[in-house]
């Protein structure tokens, strides 16, 4: 979340930077009067986002080292610590700089803090209330580690950060491994003036001694210079050192410094804190001196623009869920409407029909009985197309016999003991399955001489044909053209059956169905 407005405060004033912009009318002195107006000032603005950078010389800075701790520990003992080296501040923040010995687990630390506390205390009271959401308390060397990063990547293990502020002073920020070490601010000559380049190069030799002083770096160590000045003055720094001590100087001019950031330059050279607020405003920084105090109004401010962001996120979501629902409910009313219309055509279609047809009075059981008794015949139904295809199969090889008639009849097992009543109920009935078929073939045999012998001996040889040629699994000759009767003994008759042309015969044939219990019968008796 960008904030476009800045305290930037000084040893003698505070500036308030909206958007970049330094305005003259905006500027509070570090008096009763300057309080004052700033208090008016936020009368009038209270509740924009803001945040604070300090730029001050009662900064320092002190390396501690610590244990390998758990995040709990190690916050709690970095409170101690730094509170115990800057008891009379309340403004006091721990930055880990990287590890002493890996083996015995121990960690440098560098405990920064505001020495001069009533630097900030009138201005954060006037800020506090007033409630405005401040995002934190930054300073020009806490911010060093990112600026590096993004104007000066990978110049060197150990690195010497300057840039021109206020005017009239130089920044120096050293840096290890991209972790601030150590910070001066000192009064220096304008920037286009013929002392600024030898000023700022003793200002570097000095500087130099006093980090192998502190032991914050090695007599042979090499230190990286990275200068943000015009291309002139860095070319006269760089000429204007002298010594043996290893360094090397990295330039680059303020515009190219403002491009890289991804700000406007910077309106003059000598105010090069513009690069930092313009970096904090876009992405603030890791470390803040700000209390828990100093930051409630932005948490609360963040937490109200995050309901209603979910809220607004929430309401999107329902309307996008609403909508699908109402599609889904116009469909759903529309088939609903489209089963109506049906509902009310076949409801009209069954009043004309009972209307045509007198409706059958049946009980349950009786409709009972009628749909077992549909079932047993779509389940045993033999059907016509199979019983002409195996007469089919043998009668074609037969053209002087012509069929009359073909009858048949499913038959059953011994049908059980019906059911009892019970209480008076009808019990259901129970249908047995078809175990065989019985098929009665009645034809003549036409074209012949009148030689009965001969016409026997066809039939005889049809029904032999049609028992070896089908499926049929019997077929008997019951009726010959002379009709003779079994049961004449002493005396008896034979004679024709009916008149015509033709000899009249009567074949019974059996069909057993497959896996059905066939009850042993005695064979039809079919003498003659």
């Amino acid at each position: 979340m960008g904030i476009n407005r800045t305290f930037y405060v000084t040893q003698g004033s505070l500036s308030v930077v909206i958007d970049g912009v330094f305005e003259p009318e905006l500027v509070f002195a570090d008096s009763d009067q300057g309080i004052r107006d700033f208090d008016a000032y936020l009368t009038e603005n209270p509740e924009q986002p803001s945040q604070l950078l300090l730029d001050v010389i009662e900064e320092v800075f002190a390396k501690d080292g610590v244990p390998r701790l758990g995040p709990r520990d190690r916050a709690a003992l970095f409170n101690r610590r730094a509170a115990r080296k800057f008891p009379r501040t309340p403004y006091r923040v721990s930055m880990f700089a990287g590890s002493i010995d890996a083996k015995a687990g121990e960690h440098t630390v560098v405990h920064g803090a505001i020495s001069n506390h009533e630097l900030l205390d009138p201005w954060l009271a006037v800020i506090n209330s007033h409630r405005v959401p401040l995002k934190g308390v930054y300073s020009v060397p806490l911010m060093g580690g990112e600026m590096l990063a993004r104007l000066f990547r990978g110049k060197g293990p150990t690195t010497l950060l300057l840039t021109h502020h206020q005017g009239d002073k130089l920044r120096q920020v050293f840096l290890r491994d991209g972790r601030v070490m150590s910070a001066r601010l000192s009064q220096c000559p304008p920037i286009d003036s013929g002392e600024y380049p030898e000023f700022t190069a003793n200002e570097i030799q000095r500087g130099r001694r006093y980090l192998e002083r502190t032991r914050l770096i090695g007599g042979m160590e090499e230190l990286a210079v990275c200068l943000v000045a015009p291309a002139d003055a860095g070319e006269a720094i760089a000429a204007a050192t002298t010594g043996d001590s290893p360094t090397r100087y990295h330039m680059l001019d303020p515009a190219t410094a403002a491009h890289k950031l991804g700000v406007p330059p910077a309106a003059t050279d000598d105010r090069l804190e513009a690069l930092y607020i313009a970096q904090a405003s876009k992405r603030g920084s890791k470390h803040s001196y700000a209390r828990p105090a100093d930051r409630g109004y932005w948490i609360m401010h963040r937490l109200r623009h995050g309901i209603i962001g979910t809220a607004m996120a929430a309401s999107i979501v329902c309307s996008v869920l609403a909508g699908a629902y109402f599609g889904d409910a116009w469909l759903v009313t529309r088939k609903a409407a489209i089963i109506e219309d049906q509902v009310t055509q076949l409801s009209s279609a069954l009043r004309k029909d009972n209307e045509q047809y007198s409706p059958i009075q049946a009980d349950s059981h009786e409709m009972k009985v009628a749909v077992d008794t549909g079932d047993y015949i779509l389940d045993n139904r033999v059907p016509v197309p199979w019983v002409l295809s195996q007469l089919g199969q043998v009668l074609g090889r037969y053209p002087d016999v012509q069929v009359l008639e073909v009858e048949w009849a499913a038959g059953s097992p011994a049908a059980a003991a019906a059911p009892r009543a019970r209480r008076g109920q009808p019990m259901p009935v129970s249908l047995p399955e078809i175990n065989r078929v019985d098929a009665y073939l009645g034809g003549i045999v036409v074209e012949h001489d009148g030689d009965l012998r001969e016409i026997f001996a066809r039939i005889d040889e049809l029904a032999a044909a049609l028992e070896a040629g089908s499926e049929f699994s019997r077929v008997a000759v019951v009726q010959y053209p002379l009709d003779a009767s079994p049961s004449a003994a002493i005396s008896g008759e034979i004679s024709r059956q009916s008149a015509g042309p033709g000899s009249r015969f009567r074949l019974h044939l059996v069909y057993n169905v497959p896996g059905r219990a066939v009850p042993v019968e005695e064979a039809d008796n079919e003498a003659v």
